[in-house]
């Protein structure tokens, strides 16, 4: 791991992953994944992820080939990282080190994303051009943080005012069109856009009721064909405008 100079965030990322997140817990994101696969050939594909965390997309990545560099502030995050990788037999390569001042060489990456990060930054326009800077020209970023209009942003902000939000200590959100105008200032052109996450808890059992009949009943009520066409309605959702102004994340894929 590359040495890395003391930021205020490490004390409170450290705690973080050392108290609130149980062993054995692995952040996943399939529509970030999915979104990848769809514009990006991922066999041989230099790859940075920011902000890993646990490392289970950076996992999901080089499990399909690419050559994956995971960055993340916290030591503990990383170790997290490594058991992630470890169980899942993949090779990632680790590096601590600040996003404000990527270790990286020019045009070093193909693909960089995080999800879970840039809400963490009063102003995000340092980081995407640092970022910018290390991603080669044609190269793609994906950005996935929280939707704004949503009701977690009000349990969100009502925790960070009263001082129990434990991600940080303090988050941001952002709209659709917010997020979209931040990179073409940076220099990228939008590629994709998704919307994921089910807040409140009664949406998610309604966009999971399939799932949770086979686990609960151990059989199918409604034939597979119904199930089928109520699964692909909640996916044109997320997919959709208006999805991206309900639902919980955002996720934008861009060129550079």
């Amino acid at each position: 791991m590359c040495n890395y100079p003391q930021h205020a965030q490490t004390t409170s990322w450290d705690k973080y992953w050392q108290q609130y997140e149980k062993i054995g817990y692995v952040n996943y994101t399939p529509q970030l994944t999915q979104t990848i696969q769809q514009y990006i050939q991922i066999l041989g594909c230099r790859v940075l992820e920011i902000g890993a965390g646990t490392g289970g997309n950076s996992s999901i990545l080089a499990g399909q080939g690419a050559l994956v560099t995971a960055l993340d502030i916290s030591a503990p995050a990383l170790q997290r990282t490594v058991a992630t990788t470890s169980e899942a037999g993949v090779k990632v390569t680790l590096v601590q080190g600040d996003a404000y001042n990527l270790p990286f060489s020019n045009s070093s990456f193909e693909l960089i994303f995080h999800q879970g990060f840039l809400e963490h930054f009063r102003d995000p326009l340092p980081l995407l051009r640092e970022q910018k800077r290390v991603l080669r020209s044609k190269g793609y970023i994906l950005i996935d943080v929280p939707q704004r209009y949503n009701w977690y942003t009000i349990h969100k902000r009502r925790l960070i005012r009263a001082g129990n939000w434990p991600y940080g200590g303090w988050e941001r959100e952002f709209s659709l069109k917010e997020l979209v105008k931040l990179l073409k200032s940076t220099g990228f052109h939008i590629v994709d856009t998704y919307a994921r996450g089910y807040y409140p808890h009664l949406l998610w059992i309604l966009r999971n009721l399939s799932k949770i009949e086979s686990k609960l009943l151990k059989r199918k009520l409604l034939p597979q064909k119904l199930w089928n066409y109520y699964d692909n309605c909640w996916q044109t959702l997320e997919k959709s405008l208006l999805g991206s102004y309900l639902l919980q994340c955002i996720g934008v894929l861009a060129q550079a």
